[in-house]
């Protein structure tokens, strides 16, 4: 079928076509207008000593610490990852998480290690003061896993994880962003339901 046969059927059916594409546009933008808002929060968390280790050859400090902290931020990450440690946080925060499936649970926290000191900790929130919570629990639950685990240790240096201040920013999507997906899709849609209206004669 060439083109211009195309823009007959199209022509031939252009009420159809058009009220797919508004339909699309209009239910869209709908949609977000009534979609529950929602905070990203990103927050950076710290690792650090409570005291510094001596060896034998003080050249080796650095490299063994830094080592060292490679592995505990490697621990942090798969804490937070954990479904028992995002219901540990949710408690703490005031939320209930009874009705999340382990799967839900172990995706609440978007964890990633930046550095051997760094691991930044993603996730999103209902409004922003349950983000400040879940932020501020989210620093309690670790250090309480933290202090857990330096008790195991016969070294004078631990652990610490320090908690910057969280970056919490509420989610939006660009107006134009929605009108130009959703033409897209519209005409995307118009045009097979008017092809399928055709074929359907």
């Amino acid at each position: 079928m060439e083109l211009k046969e195309y823009f007959k059927i199209l022509k031939e059916n252009a009420k159809l076509f058009v009220f797919a594409v508004v339909l699309i546009v209009v239910g869209s933008f709908i949609y977000f207008a009534l979609k529950p808002i929602s905070y990203g929060v990103s927050l950076a968390l710290n690792i650090t000593r409570s005291g510094v280790q001596q060896t034998t050859d003080y050249r080796y400090d650095d490299f063994y610490r830094l080592q060292a902290d490679e592995k505990f931020s490697e621990t942090v990450v798969q804490w937070l990852k954990n479904p028992r440690t995002a219901m540990d946080i949710y408690a703490k925060a005031g939320i209930d998480s009874d009705k999340m499936s382990l799967r839900q649970l172990a995706k609440i926290f978007v964890v990633e290690k930046l550095s051997a000191q760094i691991v930044s900790v993603s996730f999103s929130a209902t409004s922003e003061n349950s983000a400040k919570k879940i932020a501020e629990a989210v620093s309690e639950v670790v250090a309480i896993n933290t202090e857990s685990m330096n008790k195991n240790q016969n070294e004078d240096t631990w652990f610490a994880v320090v908690a910057q201040n969280p970056v919490i920013v509420r989610d939006k999507i660009s107006p134009f962003i929605i009108f130009l997906a959703s033409l897209a899709v519209g005409i995307f849609v118009g045009f097979w339901l008017v092809m399928l209206k055709h074929y359907l004669k």
